[in-house]
């Protein structure tokens, strides 16, 4: 790329990043829908720099993955049950769901691309895993489904790009974000 236009892709980038965050904080509180933006200006910018690409881009995948985590926690950390429970229970709950769900959806991985996996892993097993690992979303209510459709969508859409690892802590982190947007509305 000429040097010229150099700042005609940042100011693209830079639009690109104003858009997120302005979807963004229709749906999460501000500091998250930053990350969110931070992520994807972030991530459109490592390609124009001069290491590896693979290495760059799962560095800041994982890290802002960490960022999104701790931002959507910390919100739903407000969040009321559709039942009684003791004070803080809520969260708990809510990271139980995002794990088992993100877990789940990683072993479907490892079946789906079995060349990217040390195992082989049945059919009967990955519907079983995916029945535990999603039964606990429903306990959350509407949030806790959405949340898992967010995860679901994200990790049938990234099977093709990331590693297992990184879809793993990818749809958790969606699974929370899906979560935190639907409990605005409920």
């Amino acid at each position: 790329m000429s040097a010229r236009f150099a700042p005609l892709l940042g100011a693209l980038i830079g639009t690109l990043g104003g858009a997120v965050y302005w979807l963004g904080a229709l749906l999460w509180p501000s500091n998250v829908a930053v990350i969110v933006s931070m992520t994807a200006t972030s991530l459109l910018a490592a390609e124009f720099n001069d290491a590896s690409p693979a290495t760059r881009t799962d560095m800041l995948s994982r890290m802002f993955c960490l960022l999104i985590k701790y931002n959507a926690l910390m919100a739903l950390s407000a969040a009321k049950l559709p039942f009684a429970a003791p004070p803080n229970l809520a969260l708990g709950l809510i990271m139980i769901c995002g794990y088992a769900a993100s877990f789940a959806l990683g072993v479907s991985v490892m079946a789906i691309r079995p060349e990217k996996s040390a195992v082989r892993i049945p059919n009967g097993s990955v519907s079983i895993a995916l029945l535990i690992g999603f039964a606990p979303a429903a306990l959350l209510g509407i949030p806790g489904l959405i949340g898992l459709a967010g995860a679901v969508i994200v990790g049938l859409a990234c099977v093709a790009y990331l590693n297992f690892k990184l879809i793993r802590l990818l749809t958790e982190a969606c699974f929370y974000l899906g979560a935190l947007a639907a409990w605005s509305y409920v």
